[in-house]
């Protein structure tokens, strides 16, 4: 999507903090910048690949490495991407709210982009194309 309004306060942190990616698999992974649908919240997804510039800021992507990788500190990243073909475990740890997991599988599908709010960190714990972790 090349306009539209995007589903957070802009490309910066919030008053509630930014939003990030770890990987803790044994996989490598990777994050967008920019949500680039209106509404949703954490955990949510789309198939649709996000494309659009927010606050001058364009679409970015960031690959998280096995074992431990992090999106940069104080930088908001709100998208997690599902790869095709694969299933992911992913824990969300929300501040002021509850935490929680869920399971995404994209086996035998295209990829799909989950959101990561503001005030959420988004926990690969683990992936598979075999079966569901």
């Amino acid at each position: 999507m090349a306009s539209g309004t995007p589903a957070y306060a802009g490309a910066s942190c919030g008053i509630t903090g930014c939003s990030s990616e770890v990987n803790d698999s044994a996989y490598s992974a990777t994050a967008q910048k920019n949500w680039c649908t209106s509404g949703g919240g954490t955990g949510d997804l789309t198939a649709t690949k996000p494309t659009c510039t927010v606050d001058n800021v364009q679409q970015t992507t960031y690959f998280l490495s096995s074992g431990g990788g992090h999106t940069p500190y104080k930088e908001d990243w709100d998208v997690l991407q599902i790869d095709a073909g694969w299933c992911y475990k992913v824990h969300f740890i929300v501040d002021f709210g509850s935490d929680f997991t869920k399971t995404y599988d994209r086996r035998g599908t295209s990829a799909a982009y989950v959101k990561v709010s503001d005030n959420a960190d988004a926990h690969v714990q683990a992936q598979s194309t075999s079966g569901c972790p």
